[in-house]
C-alpha cells in the first residue's frame, strides 16, 4: 500500500521500519485526555531544486500549522533562508510546533509547508532571522497585535498567507485521532511521523539520524519529506504557552477558525474566562487582607456570593 505519511517508534535503534499510522508503533497506547503532548518538527529533506533553471539553490521557508478538533488553526514559522542547498534542513528557529500540558481533544490536524520563495528581498530574510527568537516570528499573525512596526511585518504576513504563490517543495496535511488500532484511523501516539511529497510503498525505515533509508540501509533519494516527533512531554515555558493561546485567538478573529462560532462569540468566551480569573484573584487578595474598608468588605461579600466563583473558593470565609 502506498501512503504519504508513515510512522515509527521513538526508540529507533540503528533504524526502525516505517509503519502504517493505523497501527500502534509499540505497546505504548495512544494519547489520552489530560496527558501532556508536544509535537516537534525534527527535519526536512529537500530533494527538488526549484531554482535549478536559474543556477541557484532554493530560498526556503518552512511553516507548520496545528489544529485541535474544530478550534482555530495556529501557524508557526520555523525556518527562512536564502540559497539553501539540497539535503537535510534541521537548524530551525524553534522546532516546537505545539506543546500543551493538558490534551483535551480527540483529533489533531497537522500541516507542513516547505516552499521555495520567489523574488523575496534578502532584507526580509535577514530581518526575520534577526528576530527569530521573538513571538511575532514564531507566530507571525501576532505581529499586528504586538505593536511590531518593523518593515518586515507586513511583508512577512503577506508571505505566510500566500505561500501557494511560490514554488511548492512539500505541502502536506494529515489528521491524527484518539482511536482504536487497526480501525483505519491515523493514531495520535508517541513516535516519529514521516510525510513524503508523493505516496511511497512500504519497505523503508527511519535511521537513528532521522533519515529515511531502504531495507538495505541506503539513503532514500527520490522525494522530499518531513519528519515530525510526537511525545508525551511538555516543553513550553509559560510565556510561550500564552503566546500559543493568543495566536489561536488571533486566528479566530482573523476568520481562520472552523469552530462554528462567530469571532465575537469566541472573543467573548475567552475574555469571560479572563474576567473570572481576575475576580478570583481580587477575592483572594481581599480575603487575605487584615484591615478592610467598608467598601472593600462590601466588594468581598459581593464576590463571595457570585455563583460563578463560589465553586472555586471553598475555603474562603
Amino acid at each position: 500500500m502506498n501512503n504519504k505519511w508513515w510512522g515509527s517508534p521513538r526508540n529507533l535503534g540503528a533504524s526502525a521500519p516505517l509503519q502504517q499510522l493505523s497501527q500502534l508503533f509499540t505497546e505504548e497506547p495512544v494519547l489520552q485526555k489530560a496527558e501532556p503532548l508536544t509535537v516537534r518538527i525534527r527535519g526536512v529533506m529537500i530533494k527538488e531544486d526549484q531554482d535549478a533553471a536559474f543556477f541557484g539553490d532554493n530560498d526556503v521557508i518552512i511553516t507548520t500549522t496545528f489544529q485541535f478538533g474544530s478550534e482555530p488553526p495556529v501557524q508557526r514559522l520555523h525556518f527562512m533562508e536564502n540559497e539553501v542547498p539540497l539535503g537535510w534542513v534541521g537548524d530551525f528557529f524553534n522546532d516546537v510546533i505545539l506543546s500543551t500540558r493538558d490534551f483535551k481533544d480527540k483529533t489533531l490536524t497537522l500541516r507542513v509547508q516547505v516552499y521555495d520563495l520567489d523574488r523575496v528581498p534578502s532584507d526580509l530574510v535577514e530581518g526575520v532571522r534577526a528576530a527569530a527568537s521573538s513571538s511575532v516570528v514564531a507566530f507571525p499573525h501576532l505581529a499586528t497585535y504586538a505593536g511590531a512596526v518593523a518593515f518586515t511585518v507586513p511583508a512577512l504576513l503577506k508571505l505566510v498567507d500566500h505561500l501557494d504563490n511560490h514554488d511548492c517543495i512539500l505541502d502536506e496535511r494529515f489528521k491524527l485521532e484518539v482511536a482504536e488500532p487497526q480501525t483505519g484511523h491515523k493514531l495520535l501516539q508517541p513516535g516519529y511521523y514521516v510525510g513524503f511529497k508523493n505516496p511511497v510503498s512500504s519497505g523503508y525505515a527511519l535511521s537513528q539520524d532521522l533519515k529515511v533509508v531502504t531495507e538495505q540501509g541506503e539513503e532514500f533519494g527520490d522525494l522530499s519529506y518531513a519528519v515530525l516527533e510526537v511525545s508525551r512531554d511538555y516543553y513550553a515555558h509559560h510565556d510561550w504557552d500564552i503566546d500559543q493561546k493568543v495566536a489561536k485567538l488571533v486566528s479566530e478573529l482573523n476568520g481562520k477558525g472552523q469552530s462554528g462560532k462567530a469571532a465575537l462569540e469566541f472573543l467573548r468566551e475567552t475574555l469571560g474566562g479572563y474576567a473570572k480569573m481576575k475576580k478570583l484573584q481580587r477575592t483572594l487578595a481581599l480575603s487575605n487582607q487584615e484591615d478592610r474598608t467598608e467598601a472593600e468588605q462590601e466588594l468581598l461579600d459581593e464576590l463571595l456570593s457570585d455563583a460563578e466563583l463560589t465553586p472555586f473558593l471553598p475555603n474562603v470565609v
